[in-house]
């Protein structure tokens, strides 16, 4: 079997757990929509354990690759970090269902995912920010190692958070927004304050009503 091929079950076996759930998807449910035998699928992966673990790398790359994407069709890394953690919120019911049931159900997969998960994304938040400070957008002494921390687990946050409880009225968008805003304000230049400003006036219409409220 070609690695294409592979690919193929992997990606079908990942919509599989991501639309029914991770414990109701049998490896017979995955060998019948995909019209071959069970043998053939414990021969290219051993156990579902192993299908499951690649399964769910492929689910968290596509989020990363949507990301780099994101950053494609934005003038500034400023607007590509409201978007990328915009993503992350849109994304936020299914990813935390999926990390409960791998915490629940699949302990060891789930403690490995989040390691290299980690990883990647504070490596991803280093480059955005230095980045940041190449463009002038934020202030060249901040501590990086905070910053990427205070952005890691507030995108942490929005992906296993439960109910919140908001102000009365206000969305849970609105507060994502005015958290995030705030903590780039904290750390951005002149120019960087005006690029926050324009994408609340083009993104964020009530988050300037907000503000002009409360002024």
């Amino acid at each position: 079997m070609t690695q294409e091929e592979k690919e193929r079950i992997e990606e079908q076996s990942m919509r599989m757990f991501v639309t029914q759930g991770i414990k109701a998807v049998r490896m017979d449910d995955i060998a019948q929509q995909l019209s071959m035998s069970k043998r053939t699928l414990y021969e290219l992966f051993g156990d579902k354990e192993e299908l499951l673990y690649r399964a769910m790398v492929r689910y968290f790359e596509r989020n990363r690759k949507r990301w780099e994407e994101l950053g494609q069709e934005t003038p500034n890394v400023l607007e590509r970090l409201f978007l990328v953690l915009n993503d992350v919120m849109e994304s936020s019911e299914t990813t935390r269902r999926l990390l409960e049931n791998l915490q629940k159900f699949y302990p060891a997969i789930y403690r490995k995912l989040m390691v290299e998960g980690s990883a990647r994304n504070r490596q991803g938040f280093r480059e955005m920010l230095e980045q940041g400070i190449s463009e002038g957008l934020f202030i060249d002494n901040i501590d990086m190692e905070l910053a990427i921390t205070v952005l890691y687990y507030t995108a942490s946050a929005i992906t296993t958070r439960r109910d919140m409880i908001l102000p009365e009225g206000m969305t849970e968008r609105h507060a994502f927004t005015q958290i995030v805003s705030t903590f780039f304000r904290g750390i951005s230049t002149a120019k960087g304050l005006e690029i926050i400003d324009d994408f609340l006036k083009k993104h964020c219409p009530e988050q300037r009503k907000q503000r002009k409220t409360t002024r």
